[in-house]
């Protein structure tokens, strides 16, 4: 079953931490994890990350009074976008009412190298392929898992949906290298991206062993 479960909450070890690190008690435990998923999907749909320079990773840290958010992008931001980051601080305080002292946002821009074998970056690049109506087993995306597989002990890409518009929903995959799945001590990254086409949605899932 390890393969159909999220294992960024089961490879939970030194080489992986949670994407929100901060301590409370049961009552303020609710509050605090419905303000982490206002910040998930406001940064997610904020019209500053264009395209070109996407979220890949958001980790949300508070230190007593103050939020922390780490980001991980694909490419840096420009100079006129960097001013826009201050209304997105901004917007944060008004919705949280003014409760935090300091909103920090801190992006960490990835190497080619590095994107190579992120997990997220690869979904999300394959179903741009599909939504172009680009078949899921050809060159490029091939070309995209085995340029991957070179960085890295394997790789799988799962995908599910209407191919080619057929009325009946299949799925198909390709697997390169050694994906152990039940093995706690593997370092393997997962990444989940929907693709839609024309047809219907597709979903692609990517698993990279490290």
């Amino acid at each position: 079953m390890g393969q159909k479960a999220n294992l960024n909450s089961l490879h939970i070890s030194k080489l992986k931490d949670w994407n929100c690190v901060w301590y409370s008690n049961d009552k303020e435990y609710k509050k605090m994890l419905s303000e982490d998923l206002i910040i998930f999907n406001y940064l997610k749909s904020c019209n500053v990350f264009i395209k070109d320079i996407e979220i890949l990773k958001v980790r949300i840290c508070r230190i007593s009074n103050n939020i922390v958010v780490n980001l991980e992008l694909t490419n840096s931001l420009m100079l006129s976008r960097l001013v826009l980051l201050r209304n997105v601080v901004s917007n944060l305080h008004k919705t949280f009412n003014g409760r935090y002292r300091r909103i920090l946002l801190v992006s960490k821009v990835l190497s080619s190298y590095e994107l190579k074998s992120d997990a997220i970056f690869l979904a999300k690049k394959i179903a741009r392929f599909i939504e172009k109506r680009i078949k899921f087993k050809s060159y490029l995306i091939r070309n995209l898992v085995s340029s991957s597989f070179l960085i890295s002990k394997g790789i799988k890409v799962s995908s599910s949906g209407r191919f080619g518009g057929a009325d009946i929903a299949s799925s198909d995959s390709l697997i390169l290298g050694s994906i152990p799945f039940q093995s706690l001590k593997a370092q393997i990254d997962y990444g989940f991206c929907v693709a839609n086409t024309p047809k219907g949605l597709q979903g692609i899932k990517v698993w990279v062993c490290k």
